[in-house]
């Protein structure tokens, strides 16, 4: 039998009921929001390829065409126009330093663009948790709410037949029956629900169909620790390499500050000068002495974004403890409210029962026992929430720290 493992502390077999660990997995290699997850992964190792391109020697074939009185034409009487046709080969020498930080950058692009890969897989996670949770709550209250309405239409024909020979009164059997048309617009509704979550969860999941699943989730069974290690989360990863390559980058903008030395050599295809060499080799030397500030403008957008990430970093760093003490708090909160609505969802129906059975000895009325199943319907309606958001909020909190499967 297939396992599939979700952190330490969760371990799932898949069966016949579709898991939402098994879901996830699938739904890796359907859904579009992955895919654009994969795509923009591409596209930030992409962008790097074409920054580290610079330290490489580039060959180019170059047609020059000059016109005037100092041209060779020129002085030779003829037409004042020159054309050159040649094969160039450039390589820059030194770049003011800034190979040095592009060397860094191929270093810490990869692992940037990894990090952030895997803090979006990890939203993705969460939000596929909450729909997944979304759809089985879903499924759950109907095949309840089903329940139920089956019990009542017993009881209704059952009524229907007492009021005929004078056991049970007219009133007591209009309200009944009020009860299960209501009861039954409530299924239509629940099933409404059903409809919108089931394609809630497809859109966003990509699966074709979700199966006929059954979640099997004991929500009681869920716990989540106080001390965890918050350092390793995939967001402040990405974080803490977003503000080293803002570093690197401003340091490639100051770069062009300094001087900036090229080798350049041609051969030439075609020329009209007539001269015996039809190649030459040259060395140059740039310095940039003034360009109306387009430098200093970069160095400092580049400084001002350095900026915004370290203080996103520390933002992040330092309120971790918080977010995740208040996962823990939050979620020991659902767990205690749900913990006694089960409890209250247990009794409510034992009262439900008992005034079934008083009812047919005639201790108590018939709209008593309509206002207990109405208890008893409310409560499970509450119970199956309180059970979607405890299990919704646990996924939440393994997606923050990082924690989903993983082909």
């Amino acid at each position: 039998m297939k396992k599939i493992i979700l952190s330490s502390l969760i371990l799932v077999n898949v069966n016949s009921h579709a898991s939402v660990e098994e879901l996830f997995l699938k739904s890796l290699d359907s859904s579009n929001e992955v895919k654009l997850i994969n795509l923009q992964e591409r596209k930030t190792n992409s962008e790097l390829d074409e920054t580290f391109s610079t330290l490489y020697p580039s060959i180019n074939l170059t047609s020059s065409n000059s016109y005037g009185n100092n041209s060779y034409q020129g002085k030779s009487g003829l037409k004042k126009v020159d054309g050159n046709l040649a094969l160039s080969f450039n390589q820059d020498l030194f770049q003011g330093g800034a190979e040095f930080s592009i060397y860094k950058l191929s270093k810490i692009i990869p692992k940037k663009a990894l990090a952030a890969k895997e803090q979006k897989v990890a939203e993705y996670f969460a939000l596929f948790s909450s729909y997944y949770f979304q759809l089985s709550s879903s499924i759950e209250e109907k095949r309840e709410v089903s329940k139920l309405l089956d019990n009542l239409e017993k009881r209704v024909r059952l009524v229907r037949q007492r009021t005929k020979i004078g056991r049970d009164r007219k009133a007591d059997l209009l309200a009944l029956e009020s009860q299960y048309d209501r009861l039954k617009a409530d299924l239509f509704d629940t099933e409404s629900k059903l409809e919108e979550a089931r394609k809630n969860f497809l859109n966003f999941s990509g699966l074709e169909s979700a199966g006929d699943f059954k979640n099997k989730i004991n929500p009681f069974e869920l716990s989540l620790e106080d001390n965890v290690d918050l350092g390793n989360r995939p967001e402040l990863k990405s974080l803490e390499l977003e503000y080293e390559s803002s570093l690197e980058k401003s340091k490639i903008a100051k770069s062009d500050y300094m001087p900036q030395i090229s080798l350049g050599s041609n051969y030439y295809l075609d020329k009209y000068y007539g001269g015996s060499d039809n190649w030459d080799v040259s060395l140059n030397l740039t310095l940039n002495i003034f360009d109306f500030g387009k430098t200093s403008s970069s160095v400092n957008t580049q400084n001002v974004q350095a900026l915004i990430d370290k203080t996103r970093l520390q933002y992040n760093r330092v309120n971790s403890n918080r977010e995740w003490s208040n996962f823990v708090k939050v979620f020991n909160n659902k767990k205690s409210q749900l913990s006694s609505l089960k409890r209250s969802l247990t009794q409510i129906r034992k009262s439900y029962v008992e005034q079934v059975k008083d009812l047919d000895k005639g201790l108590v009325a018939q709209i008593d026992v309509i206002r207990s199943l109405d208890d008893v319907i409310n409560l499970e309606k509450l119970y199956i929430k309180a059970a979607l958001e405890l299990k919704s909020l646990y996924y939440q909190s393994k997606a923050y720290l990082g924690e989903y499967p993983r082909k």
